[in-house]
């Protein structure tokens, strides 16, 4: 997958969408060639013939040419809106798909502040280069094809000055924009800083209070205001001068349409009619030359975005994951002889060997960086090892379907996911299972308070020990053969963490459970393993 095929794809699915897009441009390109003809049949022909009925009915049609025009800017904009929210989706769900598929080291890597601003800055990005960019320098470009094949039909000179000097237009206005975004970035980046001197400083109040340092933090915040203004003039000066300087070039060249013209009116071979015509024509030909050069410097600006994305599209994904026949009356699992590094140099775990039957018990036991979280990930199979096996019933378990780990695994985590559902939804994960079931389930691990499952389970309405048996209650609902606790005890106090070791000793005494656990009570029967290197 990759950007520009998403693009299409979107396209090729919403077909109505393309010829929309047809039609805006089509439809821009052929209106802006009627209302200079109009004004040159106006000015020729009609008011010298002082016929009021035909000058009435003339100037109906070129009012009516203009609201077209205008509704045509409308259903530009809505078009824009459309694509621009329909792209974001496609790009955003392949997005999400690709995390799914990728490989859990690959995603591992990533800081999720990266993968944040994949999401929504890049991906706006892409949007704006359909949007303000593309679509938009389409529009323009047809728009000012349009103008400037009038002006060759009114005078073949004309055309040839204005064709001549269209590029240095569309030129300086991409300079002096690309310099005004120079700056403009330049000035944000600053603004941050301001932003974060104040927050810096505010937390700090009473350490600057006390050691009385009101001189350099003044000192400093003054450099930071200064270097700030200074950037943010910059990037007002170039706006501020974009539009005189456009101003005066128009200017300039009716100027020299009507100098031209004004020795010998038919030099040109013009009439009055073409004359008036043609500086009308001038004056619109601005618009879209402005808008080229800002959307050429909007795609440009843009390209990096797309690349960062189709880099991302690019990463490595996991194996295929196939759907296994297992006895789930009868769990094993093994690990054999299993190494795994995250860089490939540096074991994190190496020559690991164990086997768990049926309802044994695990405590895994060791500092940070001692390979707890890495042996869940490959017991799991989040992550295939470097080196060995590590198999269910002698299935590698990185190769388990999604939907077969569902039934095979249930996992606790310290931390609390809720997506703002329901009570019900949020411990089935969605699955057809009956309230019966969920009432049952919510009894067992000690929540015989809720009486609506049916109700939103809001996160700030329960203690931190009642969240956790809220997972508890997730992972085995569906009975779960495998239970894995990841120091799901590690954020509440002792007391409730006695509560819930009681609770999954009770509810897991035919299930095989390996936990993470620094400390407090842990499970009756339990084996602990130290992984102290």
């Amino acid at each position: 997958m990759s950007v520009i095929k998403c693009i299409l794809d979107y396209f090729k699915k919403h077909f109505v969408v393309f010829l929309f897009s047809i039609f805006i441009i089509v439809s821009v390109t052929i209106l802006s060639l009627v209302p200079p003809q109009l004004l040159k049949i106006i000015v020729d022909d009609i008011i010298p013939s002082k016929d009021l009925s035909k000058l009435l009915k003339y100037a109906l049609f070129y009012m009516l040419i203009f609201v077209s025009i205008g509704l045509i800017n409308f259903l530009k904009e809505i078009l824009l809106v459309v694509v621009s929210q329909g792209v974001g989706k496609k790009i955003r769900l392949e997005m999400l798909n690709k995390i799914n598929r990728m490989s859990f080291v690959i995603f591992s890597k990533y800081d999720s502040g990266d993968l944040e601003a994949y999401f929504s800055n890049d991906v706006d990005e892409i949007n704006t280069l359909i949007t303000s960019g593309v679509i938009s320098m389409l529009i323009d470009s047809f728009k000012m094809i349009g103008i400037i094949v009038s002006i060759f039909i009114f005078s073949y000179m004309f055309g040839i000055i204005t064709l001549a000097i269209i590029p240095f237009i569309v030129l300086f206005t991409m300079w002096i924009r690309k310099r005004m975004y120079k700056a403009q970035a330049v000035n944000r980046a600053l603004e941050g800083n301001v932003n974060n001197l104040v927050l810096e400083n505010l937390d700090n109040v009473v350490t600057i209070k006390s050691f009385r340092i009101y001189e350099n933090v003044e000192e400093k915040y003054n450099e930071v205001l200064k270097n700030h203004f200074k950037t943010n003039q910059k990037a007002n000066t170039y706006d501020a001068v974009f539009s005189p300087i456009m101003q005066i070039l128009k200017m300039i060249l009716i100027v020299l349409i009507i100098c031209l013209s004004g020795a010998d009116i038919s030099l040109f071979g013009m009439s009055v009619g073409m004359l008036v015509s043609s500086i009308d024509l001038i004056t619109n030909l601005f618009n879209p030359i402005e808008s080229l050069g800002m959307e050429l410097q909007t795609i440009q600006k843009s390209m990096a975005a797309i690349f960062r994305i189709n880099e991302y599209f690019n990463l490595p994904e996991d194996e295929k994951k196939k759907h296994y026949d297992i006895n789930l009356d009868s769990i094993k699992l093994e690990f054999k002889d299993v190494s795994f590094s995250y860089d490939g140099q540096n074991n994190v775990i190496e020559n690991f060997n164990l086997v768990l039957n049926g309802s044994d018990r695990l405590v895994l036991k060791g500092k940070s960086g001692s390979g707890k979280t890495t042996l869940f990930k490959l017991a799991y199979g989040l992550i295939k090892p470097t080196k060995g096996t590590v198999t269910i019933n002698g299935i590698p378990t990185y190769l388990m379907s999604d939907e077969l780990k569902r039934q095979v695994f249930g996992i606790v985590y310290q931390d609390y996911f809720f997506s703002g559902g329901s009570i019900k939804d949020e411990i089935t994960l969605c699955n057809d299972i009956s309230d019966d079931a969920v009432y049952k389930v919510l009894h067992q691990v000690g929540l015989d308070r809720i009486n609506d499952i049916h109700a939103p389970l809001v996160g700030t309405d329960y203690s931190t020990g009642e969240l956790s048996l809220f997972n508890i209650a997730r992972a085995i609902i569906l009975d779960s053969k495998v239970l894995f606790l990841d120091e799901m005890n590690a954020k509440i106090d002792s007391l409730s963490a006695k509560r819930i070791i009681e609770v999954i000793d009770e509810v897991s005494k035919n299930k095989l459970v390996m936990s993470i656990n620094h400390y407090g009570d842990l499970l009756s029967g339990s084996k602990i393993i130290n992984l102290e290197k």
